[in-house]
């Protein structure tokens, strides 16, 4: 396997303007080996997906900086990319909580992560920008002192419902770029005329997320609009679960199994999942 020094020096290599690569997110080993199988030049961790294999919701405060961490080193042993850990606010509120995580994720061997400005409290769900941008720039100093290939994303998690909330969002942004962030994202963000308006204004390289539903822009279209980095979020999670819910519904409700039939074959050219699982020597 590459060592985490590789990792890092090739996971921020891709990170040119315009060169959209696309970074899924498994949300367990055997997805993961999937992806690596598949060849993608990198992949992600996602806080939903992994909360979600342990029975919880994520953003509630519920899987801890361990938990986190312990899920990206399995990622991470399973793969021979570069990963990118979504290590949600940090596990905490204050500068020295982001640290933290920061110095635990380059321990672990992660080409990256993300830092967000949610708090989980939803009487108070986003951090005041005078904070928010403490926390970047905390983890910044970190980052730089012990790995300075490591990527840090900063993210900005509020609503761009209207053009106030854009221009928040904008706002953020920049000022997570200017503290030192490698690259910046907006999950909110939905059509590619607020996508255009955020690549417009702000200057560091930028990931979209694209799994979820009416997304229709393809990864060229975001290539030339000038975006870096695609991420698929909890996208493949939901996917796999849906199909589940659907398939034991079918049992349960209409006591049928046709939905079994489509585990038998795989459409010709798509290999069949088993084929990139570990085997013993």
């Amino acid at each position: 396997m590459p060592t985490a020094a590789k990792r890092r020096a090739a996971f921020k290599a891709l990170h040119e303007k315009g060169r959209a690569f696309l970074m899924p997110n498994p949300f367990d080993i055997g997805t993961a080996r999937i992806l690596d199988g598949l060849r993608f030049d990198a992949m992600a961790t996602s806080s939903a997906g992994y909360a979600w294999t342990q029975g919880v919701k994520d953003a509630e405060g519920l899987i801890t900086r361990d938990d986190a961490l312990g899920h990206a080193a399995d990622i991470i042993a399973a793969t021979s990319v570069p990963v990118n850990g979504d290590l949600e606010n940090g596990f905490g509120d204050s500068p020295d909580d982001v640290v933290a995580t920061v110095k635990g994720a380059i321990e672990v061997g992660l080409a990256g992560c993300s830092i967000e400005d949610y708090t989980t409290d939803p009487k108070h769900p986003y951090y005041d920008l005078e904070l928010a941008v403490e926390r970047i720039k905390a983890a910044v100093d970190a980052k730089n002192r012990l790995s300075p290939d490591f990527v840090l994303t900063a993210r900005s998690e509020g609503p761009v419902q209207t053009q106030h909330e854009l221009d928040e969002t904008i706002k953020r942004l920049n000022a997570f770029a200017e503290a030192g962030a490698d690259c910046v994202y907006a999950p909110e963000l939905k059509d590619k005329e607020q996508i255009a308006a955020v690549l417009a204004a702000v200057k560091a390289p930028m990931n979209v997320l694209a799994g979820r539903k009416n997304f229709h822009l393809t990864r060229k279209e975001l290539g030339d609009m000038g975006v870096t980095r695609v991420s698929i979020g909890a996208g493949l999670a939901r996917l796999a679960y849906r199909a589940f819910i659907a398939a034991a519904e079918d049992m349960k409700d209409g006591g049928t199994f046709g939905c079994f039939d489509r585990t038998e074959t795989m459409p010709e050219g798509i290999p069949d999942f088993e084929s990139f699982m570990k085997t013993r020597p």
